[in-house]
């Protein structure tokens, strides 16, 4: 047991669990090392007829002895997870090195195991020629526009206590004096009413006064998508029946306030029990996850048409008609989760989803139709498989022209994604042309967990004519100052405020990819302009603990995220910057 848990500290295994509580993956040598040890030692035990029992007594020692929780959340974080990762790691018959490039990508380890290393065809019909700049119909002032609100990552906390302590040690903390790690509750680590800054998720009060304020505000709402991450982060201590139980509460408390507007759902990675726990189809008996997505067919079924329902009981995903002509996607971001223990069974193309994307796509295409796609975790994010992240990328460059719009949630922070398709330059033999495509717009969190403020958008959307192109127009981020609102709890009611209009604040002459990628090109140099969109990058927040940024590689580091489409891949942030 001292040589396991020696070796782990070698590999530098709390700061690579430290790193994905913090929802920044880890993807450096630390991460491969580790997931490589882990792998195969966890394969040799199986291998030599340990059982799931005495595989938790293994990981909860290792988890106490190396200080990555406390006892309590170690002993609930095996206990989710022994069951279902026995079964999985039985039944791997690949390399651990295989298995850790599926999960981290090629730059910890190539995978040539056709089930981790697939592409999908695409289309047989040719991508239609695109129209020039000066040949494409633009948005007239008077023109119709669409106005559509984006929430994403609720957490709400039933638990959640008004003077409990913030600073707990623990993965969530803000309950009870008596579930803290310490009894006695220094004052500035105490809870605010309506929230706190450091990890802690929200009072079910902040959502109700929030949806409030938005329903008395914005009356000019068409529609609304909600791209997932209702319950809390109490990862170690979930159940299924808890789970269902608070998505019940709030996607009811949602509809209370926002019900007489369109809604339209995408399915978070907390929303399942263990987290990130999303069996494919195949996936039959105790494990299937039938019990989630039946449920959320139920609850969705208030907001989605009848026809919606059975591809929602079997993956979750769906589309749907918004309005004529704009068709809306919701994807299950989930079967791109590289903490999808799941997906190691099998990764290509899970629940057959994007195979169906790209028909739902060429149907769209071939009458004309724009698509907007929704979902969780973003597509580019180094929480996706790379694999996964790949063919989508090449979907999204086939099809650029018929989806107009991209929107999803997960890091809690306000970002974007800019996708590029990268060709053979035909004037430079050994040159290659690369050209922004599309654009994934990420929403912030309702939630104040990782250091931000409240928030939501509103976007513009060109539409609903004859000839709309459907294009993201322009958009506004709304905060809620929490310091604020915690001081002025009992003489002023919750008030958001405007944080920044795109087009206005970023100097963008419009939306457009080509528009974005100039923008990162220029805050590239341009100091002032970066601290400007990273102080909306944490929607304001005058706590954003350890994450000042002020060098250069910080910058770097921020700029390459955005420019980031293909999951674990750095090859167009190494081209620009």
């Amino acid at each position: 047991m001292d040589l396991l848990s020696n070796a782990f500290r070698l590999l530098n295994l709390r700061k690579v669990v430290k790193e994905l509580h913090s929802g920044k993956p880890s993807t450096g040598t630390s991460a491969c090392m580790s997931c490589k040890f882990g792998f195969a030692m966890a394969q040799h035990l199986i291998q030599f007829g340990k059982d799931k029992e005495e595989l938790g007594s293994i990981a909860n020692y290792l988890c106490t002895t190396l200080d990555l929780a406390s006892g309590r959340v170690c002993d609930g974080m095996v206990d989710q997870l022994k069951d279902e990762l026995v079964q999985i790691i039985s039944r791997i018959n690949f390399s651990p090195n295989e298995i850790c490039g599926s999960l981290l990508g090629e730059s910890c380890a190539k995978v040539y195991n056709p089930l981790y290393n697939w592409t999908l065809p695409l289309t047989p019909i040719a991508k239609p020629v695109l129209k020039s700049s000066a040949q494409r119909s633009q948005p007239k002032s008077s023109s119709p526009k669409l106005r559509v609100l984006h929430l994403s990552d609720t957490h709400v906390d039933p638990l959640y206590v008004e003077g409990g302590d913030a600073v707990c040690g623990e993965p969530l903390c803000c309950r009870n004096a008596s579930s803290s790690s310490s009894s006695a509750i220094n004052m500035q680590n105490r809870a605010g009413f309506w929230g706190d800054y450091r990890d802690c998720d929200i009072p079910l009060r902040t959502l109700e006064q929030t949806l409030k304020f938005i329903e008395s505000t914005h009356q000019d709402i068409d529609y609304i998508i909600w791209t997932g991450d209702i319950p809390p982060h109490d990862v170690w201590n979930q159940s299924r029946d808890g789970q269902l139980s608070i998505i019940k509460l709030v996607a009811k408390t949602v509809h209370k306030y926002l019900g007489n507007i369109p809604i339209y759902p995408a399915l978070g990675n907390h929303e399942s029990a263990p987290i990130n726990s999303f069996p494919t189809p195949n996936i039959q008996g105790v494990h299937s996850i039938s019990w989630l997505y039946s449920a959320l067919e139920d609850i969705w079924s208030q907001w989605l048409p009848s026809h919606t329902l059975p591809l929602i009981k079997n993956g979750a995903y769906y589309a749907v008609m918004v309005k004529p002509g704009l068709k809306l996607i919701s994807l299950n971001m989930n079967y791109c989760n590289n903490q999808n223990w799941w997906l190691l069974l099998n990764a290509t193309d899970p629940a057959g989803q994007l195979q169906w994307l790209i028909r739902e796509l060429q149907a769209s295409e071939l009458i004309g139709e724009k698509v907007h796609i929704i979902g969780h975790i973003p597509p580019g994010s180094d929480d996706c498989l790379q694999i996964w992240s790949r063919n989508m990328n090449r979907i999204v460059n086939r099809f650029e022209d018929t989806i107009t719009g991209q929107f999803y949630g997960h890091t809690h922070q306000d970002e974007v994604e800019i996708f590029y398709e990268t060709t053979r330059d035909a004037k430079n033999k050994n040159g290659v042309h690369i050209r922004p495509t599309n654009m994934a717009y990420i929403g912030p969190s309702v939630t104040t967990f990782g250091n931000v403020n409240p928030g939501y958008r509103i976007y513009t959307i060109d539409g609903d004519y004859d000839e709309s192109t459907y294009e993201v127009l322009d958009y506004e981020t709304y905060y809620l100052n929490l310091t604020e609102a915690n001081i002025n709890r009992d003489s002023k009611p919750l008030e958001y405020r405007l944080s920044y209009t795109a087009q206005q604040a970023l100097g963008l002459q419009d939306l457009t990819p080509d528009s974005w990628h100039k923008l990162l090109l220029k805050m590239k140099n341009d100091t002032q302009l970066f601290n400007k969109f990273y102080e909306y990058f944490y929607n304001k927040s005058d706590n954003i603990g350890d994450n000042v940024c002020t060098s250069r590689q910080c910058r770097r580091e921020i700029l390459c995220r955005l420019m980031k489409a293909i999951a674990h891949d750095n090859y167009i942030c190494n081209k620009f910057l």
